[in-house]
């Protein structure tokens, strides 16, 4: 009887053995192969996980990577050592801290330094690249259209000199999206406190989201470092027009950089059309 059992037992463990195998095998395993780049079942997986997207959202956001990789190595396009470390100097410098606090500070986030410099390498390169691809299209804003945008969007250049907010905090996204719906519910893990905020003394970025949004409403939730938040505008005081003169600035950055995504998702669009994909395993959901 124990001889069996000892056998029985070792087919078991075998079969467990093969199974995560074949498991590994299919992570690993090639999805898509795009113009003979190859795409695993591992990367979309990790990207969605990541990103807290779907599979589909994942897969396309790395189809679009390697379109890009092969437009910069057709157009020799290169970011230099020089640029890198003067990138991270002006994101040291932006964030009050020096190049050595923002290296620890990365450090204490198990953020390989390497690793970081050669995401931010890329991310010069391909700055460089939509960059070229906008400039070829040669696209101007005129004097009208500038005015023509100030008119139908008034409410976007009223500014407030102080702001009362509630902020909410919490790891992922969807109970930050049921508290926007439905204020009174009551979510464990999310932290709420209220902050006041000075206009020119705050990050410029999240002064335009609240000037944005209305008073006793939510902004959109936004992914703030490992975390997800959004405010509430309980109050706004000091609220002013700004005028069409001060605000023609802002609006021809706006419409240039509106102008520029449509320009640079036309290119890849066209660019995806002809590209060689061959789907050979769809992930899961």
């Amino acid at each position: 009887m124990k001889k069996p059992m000892k056998n029985l037992l070792k087919l078991c463990v075998a079969l467990i053995f093969m199974a995560n195998l074949s498991y590994a095998g299919l992570v690993n395993a090639i999805s898509v192969i795009i113009n003979n780049e190859p795409i695993t079942l591992y990367e979309i997986y990790k990207y969605a996980n990541k990103l807290h997207i779907s599979t589909k959202e994942s897969l396309d956001i790395l189809i679009r990577q390697k379109l890009e990789d092969a437009q910069i190595k057709k157009l020799n396009i290169n970011a230099t050592d020089f640029e890198v470390e003067n990138y991270i100097k002006k994101l040291a410098t932006k964030n009050g801290i020096s190049e050595f606090k923002f290296f620890e500070m990365l450090k204490s986030k198990n953020i390989n330094e390497n690793d970081y410099k050669k995401d931010v390498k890329k991310k010069i390169e391909q700055e460089k690249l939509y960059s070229k691809i906008f400039s070829a299209k040669n696209i101007k804003i005129d004097e009208k259209s500038l005015k023509n945008y100030y008119e139908s969007n008034k409410n976007k250049f009223i500014v407030a000199k102080a702001f009362t907010t509630v902020a909410y905090e919490s790891p992922s996204k969807a109970p930050l999206e049921k508290i926007r719906k439905d204020p009174m519910l009551s979510i464990a893990g999310i932290r709420a406190k209220q902050i006041q905020f000075q206009s020119g003394k705050m990050n410029r970025n999240l002064e335009n989201l609240l000037n944005q949004t209305k008073s006793g409403e939510f902004t959109p939730v936004f992914k703030m470092g490992d975390s997800f938040s959004m405010f509430y505008i309980k109050e706004k005081s000091g609220v002013k027009t700004v005028p069409f003169a001060k605000a023609k600035d802002y609006i021809r950055s706006l419409l240039s950089s509106q102008k520029e995504k449509a320009a640079i998702e036309d290119y890849f669009k066209k660019i995806k059309s002809t590209a060689d994909i061959k789907v050979l395993r769809k992930p899961n959901s």
